[in-house]
């Protein structure tokens, strides 16, 4: 287990601790501004990134940093929305739930061997499901 992911696991956590200092405190905006924007997507992103990898095609950082801070966006959004339906909207109980989503996503095993697949439209004599057969030329009608 590396570093950066109990960092990542950890960082809910420590925007959980963060809410008990003052209200109004910049230390407490700026850990929570930071870790909704970005540590929830992260999270996910390393899982999706890790299934791409296997797949042969990995994210470059810039797109992993795009994916991971619209992720974040996304997630914070949906368990808000969650709570502001039920008229039980915090703002602990949801760092709380997103503390959990990230840490469950940064801790989440990944198998880093790659796929042993061949694409059908490599196997000699058979064709992929896509394949067509080529046309005859078409007769000329004058």
């Amino acid at each position: 287990m590396t570093p950066q992911r109990l960092t990542l696991a950890a960082s809910g956590w420590i925007a959980l601790a963060a809410t008990a200092l003052p209200e109004g405190s910049p230390l407490r905006a700026l850990i929570a501004v930071a870790f909704m924007l970005v540590c929830p997507g992260a999270a996910l992103v390393r899982l999706g990134n890790a299934a791409l990898t296997r797949r042969g095609r990995p994210m470059d950082r810039l797109e992993a940093g795009v994916l991971a801070v619209t992720l974040s966006l996304a997630v914070g959004a949906l368990v808000s929305e969650a709570f502001f339906i039920t008229h039980t909207y915090t703002l602990t109980r949801t760092t709380i739930v997103l503390a959990a989503i990230t840490s469950v996503a940064a801790l989440w095993p990944v198998p880093r061997r790659p796929l042993k697949t061949t694409a059908r439209a490599e196997r000699p004599g058979k064709p992929g499901l896509l394949h067509v057969p080529p046309r005859a030329p078409a007769a000329r009608h004058r």
